[in-house]
């Protein structure tokens, strides 16, 4: 027996010296981990975002650097910002653009992360009711003054009370969406002082508790995930809406970019133009049918028209960037980059209804499926506010065993004893008398209840207005596009009998290069109405929601 005692007394000193290196322990190990999880090296720090003080400086720097890309060539850097001497063509067609613009754009990358982000919200409110679980292990020591009597002494250490315990708990808990939680847990203890003998317990118990007003029932505690899930869809479409405003933006671009071209192409025709009419000034002066002086306001047309021919090339260059920064084509030299149009401007009548078209963009509208989805989430606030007006009424009960002894065996062994049970039921209430907070909350979530109600009903009325004027525009560019083709056509023949004109003298140069800006003009507003009828329809099946669809693009 001694033998055996003082073995437990040597586990207990071992035990006591553990306790003392571990309590030392944990704090150097915490901070440590703090440290560590502190390390952090930033990309950019705001010294390094400083523009440079001198601007001169900063020119030089880099005029060296793009000098030394220029010499070393395009193979030294494989990347897109990499500079390339000599530009490259690339033959695009408007589908072509599209499809291009959805694999690369970058503003487009960036929208593909919001619907994953939003969807973590919703893994985020179902661990509202994931099972938690709780698990304790410790060990402590009290040292007390020994009392008897109403005497206090603590002249030396076998006159005070040393206690120690070890203890481990777990347990484990799950909220349900009807208002319900579960639990079990189960603990075991040991303990000892100088003036007792060692005491073993263990227990367990299993209980539930459930919401009675305030809490009950599916419909006030899933408003959170459904919210999450409406967010979540709402986020989807705010992509959609992304998508179907980038591939308009394409489109548009395209045929910007096939109307400046052809453009250009007028422009070098109407440059011709003035050159024949200079030569044959030239040829009539040189036979004396015409004076010296004549030539002059030939030249300055010809002048004029080289003038307009350079403002097309820009124009060319201009639409064809924009172009390049939709697209963020696959290239070492993104920027020197020119593009062939393959689709021309050609037209087809569409039937055209708008009331049709106002009904599908009821339907295919993102930013209406936008609305929707923050008025199901406003109701659901109400929801969860009118909840929060009633008290808090739970009812609660528990069952448990418990057993205690001097051996260890003895905390496990009248566990299964129903004569050493324990339970335990009530109710427990909790309320605010004037609950000013909760009324506050619901008033307000019933305003922006309304307030969702009747922005719906303006976006409708918006849309329904950008639908009709969308259809207006069609039809006029449609009429616009039978005028110009007319007026281009009386502009040649025109032309013909000025020039016959010129040929007898009854008409100067001045009435012949009028005719060519009025024959110019006329074929540029015929490739213009054209272009901009194929514009007028890609912007109603925008006004519609319908353009994804009509393209084939899915999101």
């Amino acid at each position: 027996m001694a033998l055996q005692s003082g073995i437990v007394r040597e586990a207990w000193d071992l035990g006591s010296r553990f306790g003392t290196w571990f309590s030392r322990l944990v704090p150097v190990v915490f901070l440590a981990a703090c440290l560590v999880s502190c390390a952090h090296t930033p990309r950019w720090t705001p010294q390094a975002v400083e523009p440079p003080q001198s601007v001169e400086v900063a020119q030089e720097s880099v005029a060296r650097a793009v000098a030394e890309e220029e010499t070393a060539g395009p193979a030294s850097d494989k990347s897109s910002m990499a500079p390339a001497l000599q530009p490259s063509s690339f033959a695009l067609t408007r589908d072509g653009a599209v499809l291009t613009a959805l694999a690369r754009n970058r503003s487009l990358a960036v929208a593909k992360f919001e619907p994953e982000i939003a969807a973590s919200y919703i893994q985020e409110a179902r661990g509202a009711f994931d099972p938690a679980l709780l698990a304790t292990v410790s060990y402590g020591r009290d040292t007390r003054p020994y009392s008897q009597a109403g005497l206090t002494s603590v002249a030396n250490e076998e006159e005070s009370v040393v206690s120690r315990q070890f203890q481990t708990d777990l347990s484990i808990s799950e909220p349900l969406p009807t208002g319900t939680e579960v639990f079990l847990s189960g603990g075991f203890s040991r303990s000892h002082s100088s003036s007792s003998s060692w005491t073993y317990e263990g227990s367990w118990s299993v209980g539930v508790n459930q919401s009675l007003l305030r809490g009950l029932g599916p419909d006030a505690n899933l408003v959170t995930l459904r919210q999450a899930r409406n967010t979540a869809a709402k986020s989807r479409h705010e992509f959609r809406s992304s998508v179907l405003e980038l591939v308009y933006q394409v489109e548009n671009a395209y045929w910007e970019l096939v109307l400046a071209t052809n453009t250009l192409k007028i422009r070098e025709f109407s440059v011709q133009l003035a050159k024949d009419q200079l030569e044959l000034n030239q040829d009539l002066i040189a036979v004396g049918k015409l004076s010296a002086d004549a030539v002059v306001s030939a030249e300055a047309e010809l002048a004029s028209r080289k003038a307009e021919l350079v403002d097309a090339r820009i124009a060319v260059k201009e639409r064809t960037i924009d172009l390049i920064c939709l697209l963020n084509p696959e290239a070492a030299a993104q920027w020197n980059l020119t593009f062939e149009t393959l689709d021309p401007p050609d037209i087809e009548r569409i039937d055209l209804s708008p009331e049709i078209s106002v009904r599908l963009a009821g339907l295919y509208r993102p930013e209406l499926a936008q609305s929707r989805l923050e008025l199901a989430n406003r109701d659901l606030e109400v929801v969860r506010t009118r909840n929060g007006l009633l008290p808090k009424l739970d009812a609660f009960a528990s069952y448990g065993r418990f057993s205690s002894g001097a051996t260890g065996s003895d905390a496990s062994s009248h566990l299964n004893d129903s004569k050493f049970d324990s339970y335990q039921f009530g109710l427990l209430l909790d309320m605010s008398p004037l609950n000013r907070s909760e009324r506050a909350a619901h008033r307000r979530a019933k305003f922006q209840q309304q307030q969702a109600e009747v922005a719906i009903e303006n976006l409708e009325r918006i849309i329904e207005a950008e639908v009709r004027q969308a259809a207006l525009e069609v039809e006029k560019q449609w009429e616009r596009i039978g005028a110009t083709k007319q007026a281009v056509e009386s502009r040649q023949e025109e032309l013909e009998v000025e020039k016959s004109r010129f040929l007898v003298g009854k008409c100067t140069n001045l009435d012949v290069a009028q005719v060519h800006r009025d024959l110019i003009q006329a074929q540029l507003d015929e490739v213009t109405a054209r272009v901009r009828y194929i514009q007028a329809i890609t912007s109603l099946y925008l006004a519609e929601g319908t353009l994804l669809s009509r393209r084939g693009v899915g999101t």
